[in-house]
């Protein structure tokens, strides 16, 4: 019979109380018994609840540059401005818009940056890209944020500048110094980086094609990851050889995580960094590249970039540039 029957049941009829049994006692076997079922119908719904959330689809958000949204293959092809990554004297202002729909923090963030390059010999040049972020949440608040981004310094490598035009080689080092003021959602706290890469571009008449490889040490308080990034795009020259048109993919792959205890100690992990999802090691994202540029005088020039990824971990859901740079 049921524990909650009411005292003027029968003795008889109920299996939990005696003829002998006091009233108090019956309430305080009753109180017992409730708490009892409060207490497994807690478990059974904690339970419940596990199940679903273990039945949504697990999404990426993480290697990708705080308050960027991108990783820093994607910004290393953009920065290159459509050109063949020979060191020389530039200016470039670059709009770039990441919206990512998905992740522990969906946003959309809009970089505008400000990408200066001086080579004062032709096989050296530095550079400097300062970026104004304008963050929107996408998960119900809407709240939108405006700050300065991380800066990125680099020094860029041409060895034959001098003597090769069609096989251009450049190699250098870009490096990211924690000069974020907005605040994120998700927020990794101060990021740097260093990133050396590698650049080969093939020019003929009309076509080209351009190889660039990259690896990223990125460290946060969560720890440090180690991703390598290599990307591959081809085109050609149309219109009397004002536009060039191009299309390539980027692969980016997590070599290494050593994550941070809460004394601050790092040590190798194979899972994500606090704060990631889904990127342990051996994590691989790919995306396809589309680029244009606009060549309106020998000396300024538009260029543009739409990127999306193809695989299933992915970092946003689509990105996009536009820029006008002028060279010295």
């Amino acid at each position: 019979m049921s524990p909650t029957m009411s005292p003027a049941m029968s003795p008889a009829m109920s299996p939990t109380m005696s003829p002998a049994m006091s009233p108090t006692m019956s309430r305080s076997a009753l109180l017992a018994r409730a708490r009892r079922a409060r207490r497994a119908l807690r478990s059974v719904a904690g339970a419940l609840l596990g199940a679903s959330l273990s039945l949504l689809p697990e999404t990426a958000s993480a290697h990708h540059v705080p308050g960027h949204g991108a990783s820093e293959g994607v910004r290393s092809i953009n920065s290159l401005g459509g050109r063949g990554g020979r060191s020389q004297s530039r200016l470039l202002l670059l709009n770039e818009l990441v919206y990512a729909d998905t992740g522990l923090a969906p946003n959309l963030a809009n970089s505008t940056s400000l990408y200066g390059e001086y080579a004062p010999i032709p096989e050296i040049s530095i550079a400097a890209q300062a970026p104004l972020l304008v963050i929107r949440d996408l998960d119900g608040s809407g709240d939108t944020s405006l700050g300065y981004g991380d800066t990125r310094l680099q020094l860029r490598i041409t060895p034959h500048a001098r003597k090769l035009i069609h096989r251009v080689l450049s190699t250098g080092v870009t490096v990211v110094a924690p000069t974020r003021t907005v605040k994120l959602k998700v927020d990794p706290g101060p990021t740097t980086a260093v990133s050396p890469f590698i650049v080969f571009t093939r020019t003929y008449s009309r076509h080209f094609w351009q190889l660039i490889g990259l690896s990223v040490i990125e460290n946060r308080r969560a720890g440090t990851a180690i991703d390598v990034s290599f990307g591959a795009q081809g085109g050609s020259r149309v219109a009397k050889d004002k536009l060039s048109l191009g299309l390539g993919m980027l692969f980016d792959l997590r070599v290494a995580n050593f994550c941070a205890d809460p004394q601050g100690q790092r040590t190798f992990c194979t899972t994500s960094r606090a704060g990631e999802a889904e990127r342990p090691v051996g994590a691989l994202r790919a995306m396809v590249l589309t680029s244009f540029a606009y060549n309106v005088t020998p000396r300024w020039s538009l260029i543009g970039a739409i990127q999306g990824p193809i695989s299933p971990r992915a970092d946003f859901t689509a990105a996009g540039s536009l820029g006008a740079q002028v060279f010295f």
